[in-house]
């Protein structure tokens, strides 16, 4: 063979006996390749038959075939290679050009990467094919005889060798068993069980694309179970060579190897063979989606399988996308509705590690990267494979950077793509065969779009996505396995998701309809905080990416302070709050001076409640800044004041400054007094009654807490009442009045509960957990405390899981199991730590000192009490912590016989209780130390 460069004018002399390769630059210039875009070898180029009758060396050409296969594209229809190969001619005097296709995909179904419904440009020149969408060339003969073209298209017209399908062909499309196979060992079991019955079985492998179906398939044929019932009369079928009935019973003749008659039947050789086999036959049609959508021969494959799954000795596994098995045949599933599912996070790390070898270096840093990527790729076998490909070459960080980059282009080997090769491929290859295209393609995308995907769209996918036959377009994807169906939502695995949302992108009128949908929706919230809690959570990352995307394009076409509004009724949904808040005020010119200070002092709030104090307060002062204290103010104008001094009391509260949030309190209800802020001005009292708690000044507590009541109930605020109600029941805890303030708190937490206020809710339960445990009923504690726990976690609310660690660690002190007591105590102390809290962090250290003390390990006790103190000095207000460790320090030393430094720590304990004024308790307490000190001193 020989090799020519063509100019425009073609090669001066072609040898009538060579065979030549045409090079791509050739075929870019002479065949009309757009102009600047000269694809190298291997790339898409456009071939327009009618240059052939221009072209200067055709008269020397004589006669020739053309062979065009892949990747270059007739006239928008057709896809070719990056060559052309013209062999000898035949006949020296004849004039005649043939040019023989194989098979030709539709251009409409886009594999290339271009938009099907976005009409290419028409190629300048003659055409061929004028109409060439329509047409249908697959297995087609061209000549052209003089500028006369002939399309024979005919399939009984063909040679016989046209689409013959060799037993080669089979065997190099047959998969081997898979090497690395994690975490399917139990759907294995359950495939293998199903196949060794006595009966013929038909067992169905459903799924996604890239799931692992046929290595699932191939490990359950290669058990020994399965080997030893059917011995050598397994057969494998990869039906992604075989599109009709035709076919698929020539391709089982190859794999069984019968004998061909001249003139038989092929069917009834098959046939035959099946009804006289000696023993059970099991045979596997893997990727059986392609001859079950192929065009119109589903009738006939759809025969064929139900004839041969009526035969006794044989049984089916068949591997395909979709939901359900082919025809009436009654199969057995594995996995869940929607097929097989993703790995297990556990194996999902076993597999990537194995397939990344010894190239992958381990440390607690490459641990969690791992993890971070596999639960973004969700867990799916075939872009675990083509991930962990990469880290043979590249380090696991640039990995994670890769793919936070490129996504799902990455989850490609080096070869030509395939299903087995490439991500998106596997997805392409699910739209082209189930021909998703119009409005249908369009929901996918949307379904892209949103991260929870379209929960209860029974009830919800009209109104966030209108129009005709929806049930029929929803069918369809389920169908291909690019969605599924949870828990009576759609969804979309992460890898889908994010090919299809690069290629297929939503339309502005379809996210400008999702956010009309999800304003009203927001609207439409019940007004019980629990019962709208349950209603916005399977569409909280909806609203808060279509939001975000609407207000950064300043498309947004409603209010967008409604929806922060409705938002901030639950703390479950700070992040979401956050994010919108910011959002609002970096990108929106257009907000008014109003709403500005509006949204920083929510941001404020929120940032208050998340300990993150520093950042709180210059959100205040920002706010604070815009008005003018001098002077008379309006109403208006108060009310912000009011707020502003009521989240700083709030600031210095959650500091221990105690003082400084008394007088932010004070400020506060001044203000909300001048603004007629009745609630606002009752909850700063409340709030003060809650500073005074803390200070245990219990009687100046009960007393601004009466009066904060006494407002709610004329403003008939119940939440109002409810909450003083709460901290009545806290006082009578700490005073001792454990059966009053139980009944207290069991009514206050039912109260809360009607409201759907779950924070206060859960507080009531960790108080009356705490009650039950000073009455030793450790089971009802422990339930209490462990209810609230989870509550807290639900809402975000960190110090009051530390503090329901806290409280456990307790209950298994006093059941003197000390070891579990230790842990509870550390964690709470780590969960304090991470959110600022230092005085309860001294507590822990306390805690710890006093189990330890128990435990009689007395030297880490003193280390514990000592910290505990060194912590306590920058708080001294604190007085109660301080004297209780002092005291429980006291005891330590009394244990260990050193009398004289006991008596100077009970002392001092003594000391700083009686400086409170109101901790005569705790002096009491310290008094009984002293005297049962100076009986010990006397022995």
């Amino acid at each position: 063979m020989k090799d020519f460069t063509f100019g425009k004018a073609g090669p001066a002399a072609l040898p009538p006996t060579d065979s030549v390769v045409v090079s791509t630059t050739w075929y870019s210039s002479c065949f009309g390749a757009r102009k600047g875009n000269k694809p190298a070898p291997g790339s898409m180029g456009i071939l327009h038959c009618a240059t052939f009758r221009n072209f200067p060396c055709l008269p020397n050409l004589i006669s020739s075939t053309i062979q065009l296969t892949d990747h270059m594209q007739l006239d928008k229809l057709l896809v070719f290679d990056s060559y052309i190969s013209l062999l000898p001619p035949l006949a020296p005097h004849n004039t005649s050009l043939h040019i023989s296709f194989g098979r030709i995909e539709e251009a409409e179904t886009s594999l290339s990467g271009r938009n099907p419904q976005i009409p290419e440009q028409q190629p300048a020149g003659p055409h061929f094919f004028p109409d060439a969408r329509n047409n249908d060339f697959r297995n087609a003969q061209i000549t052209n005889v003089a500028g006369n073209m002939n399309i024979i298209k005919s399939d009984s017209e063909l040679s016989p060798d046209t689409k013959k399908i060799t037993a080669d062909m089979i065997a190099s499309a047959t998969p081997a068993v898979p090497i690395v196979f994690k975490g399917r060992e139990e759907l294995v079991e359950q495939g293998v069980a199903i196949l060794c019955q006595q009966a013929p079985r038909f067992l169905a492998i459903l799924g996604a694309g890239g799931m692992g179906k046929t290595s699932l398939a191939l490990h359950i044929m290669d058990s020994d179970s399965v080997q030893n019932k059917f011995g050598e009369r397994c057969y494998f079928m990869p039906c992604e060579l075989f599109e009709d009935a035709e076919s698929l019973v020539q391709g089982l003749i190859y794999v069984m190897e019968l004998t061909m008659q001249e003139n038989q039947s092929k069917q009834k050789v098959l046939f035959n063979h099946l009804q006289s086999a000696h023993g059970d036959l099991l045979i596997v049609f893997d990727n059986f989606e392609t001859p079950w959508n192929h065009g119109n021969s589903r009738i006939g494959v759809k025969n064929l399988l139900e004839k041969i799954a009526k035969y006794g000795k044989v049984s089916l596994i068949v591997t395909m996308r979709g939901p359900d098995g082919p025809g009436d045949i009654p199969w057995e599933r594995l996995g869940d509705q929607s097929g097989i599912p993703t790995l297990s996070p556990v194996s999902a790390k076993e597999a990537f590690k194995a397939f990344a070898g010894n190239k992958l270096q381990s440390s607690d840093d490459s641990e969690a990267q791992i993890e971070s990527l596999l639960y973004q790729l969700e867990y799916v076998p075939l872009a675990i494979r083509l991930s962990a490909q990469h880290v043979k070459r590249v380090p696991l960080k640039t990995l994670i950077r890769m793919w936070e980059k490129d996504k799902t282009s990455i989850l490609v080997e080096q070869t030509e793509p395939g299903r087995l090769t490439s991500v998106s491929f596997s997805i392409d290859l699910s739209i082209q065969i189930f021909r998703i295209k119009g409005r249908t393609l369009e929901l996918l995308s949307t379904l892209s779009f949103l991260p929870d995907g379209i929960p209860l769209w029974v009830e919800t996918l009209e109104q966030m996505f209108p129009g005709e036959g929806l049930s029929v377009n929803v069918s369809t994807l389920l169908e291909s396995s690019l969605i599924y169906d949870q828990n009576e939502g759609l969804k979309m695995l992460i890898p889908v998701q994010e090919h299809i949302h690069s290629k297929y992108p939503i339309g502005q009128v379809d996210v400008d309809q999702l956010e009309m949908f999800y304003a009203q929706f927001l609207k439409n919230l019940p007004g019980n905080d629990i019962e709208a809690q349950l209603e916005l959570q399977p569409h909280i990352n909806n609203i808060d990416k279509i939001f975000k995307t609407q207000i950064r394009s300043g498309h947004s076409k409603t209010s967008y302070m409604c929806a922060v509004n409705i938002l901030d009724r639950s703390w479950r949904f700070v992040p979401v709050s956050m994010g919108l808040i910011d959002l609002i005020l970096e990108k929106n010119e257009n907000v008014g001076k109003g709403d500005e200070i509006d949204l920083k002092l929510r941001k404020a709030r929120i940032l208050r409640w998340l300990q993150r104090l520093q950042d709180a307060e210059a959100q205040v002062m920002s706010a604070k800044d815009c008005i003018n204290e001098e002077g008379n103010i309006s109403q208006s104008e108060a009310d912000i004041l009011g707020r502003c001094f009521d989240i700083l009391q709030g600031i210095y509260y959650s500091q221990t400054q105690y003082e400084k949030a008394i007088n932010m309190s004070l400020q506060a209800q001044k203000y909300f007094k001048q603004s007629e802020n009745q609630w606002a001005q009752a909850n700063s009292m409340r709030w003060l009654g809650d500073i005074y708690f803390m200070q245990d000044r219990y009687q100046e507590a009960s007393e601004m807490i009466s009066e904060a009541q006494q407002l709610f109930q004329q403003i008939g605020n119940e939440l109002g009442v409810a909450e003083c109600l709460k901290r009545v029941g806290d006082i009578y805890r700490m005073q001792g009045r454990n059966d009053e303030a139980i009944e207290i708190m069991s009514d206050a937490q039912k109260q809360f509960q009607t409201f759907g206020n779950q924070l206060e809710a859960a507080e009531c339960l960790w108080s009356l957990g705490e009650l039950h445990r000073m009455q030793e009923k450790y089971d009802e504690a422990t339930e209490m405390i462990m209810k609230a726990q989870k509550n807290f976690e639900e809402i975000g609310h960190k110090k009051g899981v530390a503090q329901s660690l806290l409280i456990l660690g307790y209950i298994y002190e006093n059941q003197a199991q000390y070891e579990e007591a230790v842990d509870m105590f550390l964690n709470a102390q780590m969960q304090f730590q991470n959110i600022g809290q230092i005085v309860d962090v001294a507590w822990c250290y306390q805690c710890l000192g006093m189990t330890c003390r128990l435990q009689g390990r007395y030297e880490k006790a003193k280390e514990a009490f000592t910290e505990a103190l060194k912590l306590l000095k920058g708080f001294p207000g604190e007085k109660y912590s301080i004297g209780c460790t002092l005291l429980e320090f006291g005891h330590l030393f009394f244990d260990v016989k050193d009398f004289v430094e006991a008596r100077r720590k009970y002392e001092e304990a003594r000391d700083v209780f009686t400086s409170h004024g109101q901790l005569g308790r705790q002096v009491d307490r310290c008094s009984r130390a002293l005297a049962k000190l100076d009986e010990a001193t006397k022995q």
